[in-house]
């Protein structure tokens, strides 16, 4: 077993409880045929970037239709002393997908509900059920005919709801999307259902437009953690702009990056660009050993024959977008042309694009970036895979401040220790107003269950590292969930134990997702 930091020591108490009684219950509750426990059906809610033999398993997958299910599903579990972990497309893939952290706990998997419930021109907002994916939501916006662009990310086949609790994000203005919930609805552990914000009120007027109620606010109580199931959520979305201009930034030495983070930043923090820009240096799509049959990492001066997409390799590159007025959207393209330029060999390239056909997704947008930055779904970034056989991945995801000797430092890490390891260094570095979140994707063969330990050691590693150095993970895969919070330690980890002493008042019985985020049950706090 590879996750050797979430696995219970034999003789000590697990998830199971009753489960065959649980299993009988939830037939009845859901019906047969939303009760699933044949292998071929289990097959998908596992941990698809690792191998077999790790141990990424369920018993069974239940999925509710309904708030009603939702609310039988936990009862049972709370009366029969089995766990659920809940997923809402199951879809986190590089974090370990559906699977749950004890192979004794079983999958609620939130598919069935995947209602798109309102969609608010004029306030611009929509409410949706956990079932519904970033390409849904476009779908829905586009037949309804209102001009609003979703907030997309990279992948467009998540869930709205799931990524934003695990706190994702994507290209839009609203980019951010923990910052851009607005009131939700949750199941708590003995089925009784709240709403958050505003909506604690009956027939609340503002519950998707004003994020703070009367007393405590609580949403972000939910987000990466097992309080509770999340069924409705309102999701602020972007009113369709008047000007839509796509951006590129390119510095040809790699030596640049500092001065091209402190360059860039005072745009960021002023809110002259007002999206969430993405700093990189990414592979293009290719099978590593079409070009490349060495142990070693591939070279950066890569073979003439991977074609003009790998001139981007070496050199650090910049994009983003500027929308609004064409007069102000040129005016702040002539102000970052004028700052970037200092840069020896920077280039600063626009191109406008007609945001109505930007929204319809029109095939002037062929390039990913410019897709996503308009709301538009995209699956490309899932080509990077193609490097190994059976790709899978990794995602390390450090946190750290906007500035460019932070940048390095973390830039510096990540690629020491991921070349040393024999692997290909990646990055994605997403730009906030005030810090970034460098994202490096630690590509491997699934197939090759040796060369998946290495990855697994080698994020072990940095996790370490990283937080010695001040930078902590915003997210991170089911196997190392508790070496993260072992790291935000301050005060003896005084924030961890509130947050158990929040899930012990919560959830007494320990039914929520154990060990997710580090957060264990009262039960099975001191076998972990």
């Amino acid at each position: 077993m590879d996750q050797t930091d979430s696995t219970p020591v034999a003789g000590t108490p697990t998830t199971a409880g009753d489960l065959e009684t649980a299993l009988t219950r939830w037939r009845e509750a859901l019906g047969p045929e939303h009760v699933l426990t044949d292998e071929a059906s289990l097959a998908e809610f596992t941990d698809p970037y690792s191998p077999a033999g790790f141990g990424y398993r369920t018993p069974a997958v239940l999925q509710p239709g309904s708030v009603e299910d939702v609310q039988a599903v936990v009862r049972i579990a709370a009366e029969t002393g089995v766990a659920i972990w809940t997923n809402s497309q199951g879809r986190n893939n590089g974090y370990g997908g559906s699977a749950p952290r004890d192979p004794d706990t079983v999958v609620v998997n939130l598919r069935r509900m995947n209602r798109v419930l309102e969609i608010d021109e004029d306030l611009a907002y929509v409410v949706v059920e956990p079932g519904v994916s970033f390409r849904d939501l476009y779908d829905a916006v586009q037949a309804s005919g209102k001009k609003l662009w979703v907030n997309m990310p990279d992948i467009s086949w998540g869930s709205v709801i799931g990524n934003t609790l695990d706190h994702g994000n994507g290209f839009t203005l609203y980019g951010d999307h923990a910052a851009a919930q607005c009131g939700m609805e949750v199941v708590l552990a003995d089925g009784s259902l709240v709403r958050t914000g505003t909506g604690a009120m009956t027939a609340s007027k503002t519950w998707h437009l004003s994020k703070r109620g009367f007393g405590p606010s609580t949403d972000s109580l939910f987000m990466q953690s097992n309080m509770g199931i999340v069924t409705k959520m309102g999701v602020w979305v972007m009113p369709q702009p008047d000007t839509y201009k796509v951006c590129d930034i390119k510095v040809r030495q790699e030596s640049d990056l500092e001065a091209l983070v402190d360059t860039f930043r005072p745009f960021l923090v002023d809110g002259t660009v007002a999206n969430c820009p993405m700093l990189s240096i990414l592979p293009p799509p290719f099978r590593r050993g079409d070009f490349w049959d060495q142990d070693t990492p591939v070279p950066r001066d890569l073979p003439e024959g991977l074609g003009p997409e790998a001139a981007v390799m070496g050199a650090w590159n910049i994009r983003f977008a500027l929308y609004g007025d064409r007069e102000i959207v040129e005016r702040n393209f002539e102000r970052i042309h004028t700052a970037i330029v200092s840069i020896p060999d920077a280039e600063l390239t626009g191109t406008f694009i007609d945001p109505e056909e930007a929204r319809l997704g029109n095939p002037a947008l062929a390039d990913q970036k410019a897709r996503v930055m308009a709301g538009v779904p995209d699956m490309s970034m899932l080509d990077v895979l193609k490097m190994y056989g059976t790709g899978g991945h990794l995602s390390f995801a450090s946190t750290i401040p906007l500035a460019g000797v932070d940048t390095r430092r973390i830039v510096d890490l990540v690629r020491t220790r991921v070349e040393e390891a024999g692997f290909d260094y990646t990055c994605g570095i997403i730009l906030y107003q005030r810090y970034a979140i460098h994202v490096s994707l630690i590509l491997y063969d699934v197939a090759d269950e040796p060369q998946v330990k290495a990855a697994h050691q080698l994020y072990r590693d940095m996790v370490v590292e990283a937080a010695r150095l001040g930078y902590g993970e915003y997210r991170t895969h089911i196997a190392f969930m508790d070496l993260v919070a072992e790291q935000f330690d301050f005060n003896d980890h005084a924030h961890l134990a509130m947050v158990e002493r929040i899930k012990d008042a919560l959830d007494p019985a320990g039914i929520l997702a154990p060990g997710k985020q580090g957060i264990w049950p009262r039960r099975l706090r001191t076998t972990h």
